[in-house]
C-alpha cells in the first residue's frame, strides 16, 4: 500500500533544518506543541515556522497528561491558533500516570479532549503505542474508531518496516522507528507512515431548495444547480462541510426574512431560509474553520424565471460592482448555484 512518509519532532529534536529535511523525501512533520497544563515545547514555535518556510505541510501534538481535557484542550489550541495546521492536532497518550485512570476514564478524557479539537476546526488523532491500543488495552480503540478519529500507533520492531508491512488495519498513521536518520536532523528522530494524506479539508457548499411546494434533492457545491427551469424559489436549506454558514432570503413584498444558521426542512425557525413564498434575494455568509490553510470564500449566483445567470456573488462583499446579495428585488428566482473557493495560502 503506497504510504506518506513522515517525521516527529520536538525539543529533544532541537531545530532541524527542514529544507534538508524536504529534499530527504519527508512530505510532512508532526511537532510539539504543548504537555499538560501551562507548557509549550520550548522549540515549536520556532520549528513550525521554520517547516511551513519549507514548505512541510505540518500537524501538531499535545502530550496528555491526567487532569482536565478543558484546560489541556485549551493551551494546545491557543499554541496552534497563529499557525495553518494542514495534518492533523493530535494528542499523545502515554504518560504512565493515565494508566491509573482506568480505560473507561482514559478514553472519556481522550475523547472529551478531541472532541474540543475538532469543535475549534481541527482535525483530532490519537497517538499510542500498539500495547496500548491492542495488547494491554489501556485505550478503548473501538471507541475512538467509532467517534471516527484516525489513530496514529507506534510500533517499532528490528524488521518490520513499511517496505515489508502493512499497518493500515490497526491505523492511520503508524510511527515505526525512534532511532530513524534523516538529513537535516541531528540525531535520532521518529519515523513514520501515513496511509492517508491528509492534506488540506476543502469545504463544500451542501444545500437544497423548494418549489411548488416540495423539496428537492441537495446539490453540493456547483458541478449542478439546485432549482427547476421557469418555477419559482420559496426555500432554501443550505449547510457547509467545513466552517460556519449563515444565510437569509429577500421576499418581495416583505424584504429580508431573519438569517438562519441551520440546515432541516423540518424547522421552519432555524432549518431553512422562507416562508414558502417566492423569493428574489439571497445572502450567504461563510467562515472558514479555524487553522484552515487557503483563503476560503463562498461564492453564489442566481438566474431569474425566464432569464439567464447573473454574475457570481462573493459573500456579502459590496465592493467591486458587488450588491452584498445575488438577485434583483422584484425578480423571481428559479435557479441557485454555490461553491466554495479556496486559495492557498502561504
Amino acid at each position: 500500500m503506497e504510504s506518506v512518509r513522515g517525521i516527529d519532532v520536538s525539543k529533544w529534536q532541537g531545530s532541524p533544518n527542514f529544507v534538508r529535511v524536504r529534499a530527504a523525501g519527508i512530505r510532512y512533520v508532526m511537532l510539539k506543541a504543548t504537555e499538560g497544563v501551562g507548557y509549550t515545547d520550548p522549540c515549536f514555535h520556532a520549528n513550525i515556522r521554520a517547516a511551513q518556510a519549507a514548505g512541510l505541510p505540518v500537524g501538531a501534538y499535545h502530550f496528555l497528561r491526567a487532569g482536565s481535557a478543558a484546560d489541556q484542550a485549551r493551551d494546545f489550541l491557543a499554541a496552534l491558533k497563529p499557525y495553518c495546521i494542514s495534518w492533523p492536532a493530535a494528542v499523545d497518550v502515554e504518560h504512565s500516570e493515565a494508566i491509573a485512570l482506568g480505560r473507561g476514564k482514559l478514553t472519556d478524557l481522550v475523547l472529551d479532549f478531541c472532541a474540543r479539537v475538532r469543535a475549534a476546526g481541527y482535525q483530532p488523532m490519537v497517538y499510542a503505542s500498539y500495547n496500548w491500543l491492542y495488547g494491554e488495552k489501556h485505550l478503548d480503540a473501538d471507541r475512538i474508531r467509532a467517534a471516527d478519529i484516525p489513530v496514529w500507533m507506534a510500533w517499532y520492531t528490528d524488521s518490520n518496516r513499511p517496505d515489508n508491512t502493512d499497518r493500515s488495519g490497526l491505523c492511520d498513521l503508524w510511527q515505526y522507528a525512534s532511532d530513524g536518520k534523516v538529513d537535516g536532523v541531528d540525531g535520532n528522530v521518529d519515523l513514520n507512515v501515513s496511509y492517508r494524506d491528509f492534506g488540506t479539508v476543502r469545504p463544500e457548499a451542501v444545500y437544497r431548495v423548494r418549489t411548488d411546494g416540495r423539496w428537492l434533492p441537495p446539490v453540493r457545491g456547483s458541478t449542478d444547480f439546485a432549482g427547476l427551469s421557469g418555477r419559482p424559489i420559496t426555500d432554501l436549506a443550505l449547510r457547509v462541510t467545513e466552517g460556519t454558514v449563515r444565510y437569509r432570503v429577500h421576499i418581495p413584498d416583505r424584504g429580508w426574512l431573519p438569517y438562519v444558521t441551520g440546515c432541516g426542512t423540518a424547522d421552519s425557525v432555524n432549518g431553512y431560509a422562507g416562508c414558502g413564498r417566492p423569493i428574489d434575494a439571497v445572502e450567504i455568509l461563510f467562515a472558514a474553520p479555524p487553522g484552515s490553510c487557503s483563503e476560503q470564500r463562498i461564492r453564489y449566483r442566481v438566474s431569474p424565471v425566464g432569464g439567464g445567470y447573473w454574475p457570481w456573488q462573493r459573500g456579502g462583499e459590496t465592493t467591486g460592482g458587488q450588491d452584498g446579495y445575488a438577485g434583483l428585488f422584484g425578480r423571481r428566482l428559479d435557479r441557485l448555484q454555490i461553491t466554495i473557493d479556496a486559495e492557498r495560502r502561504l
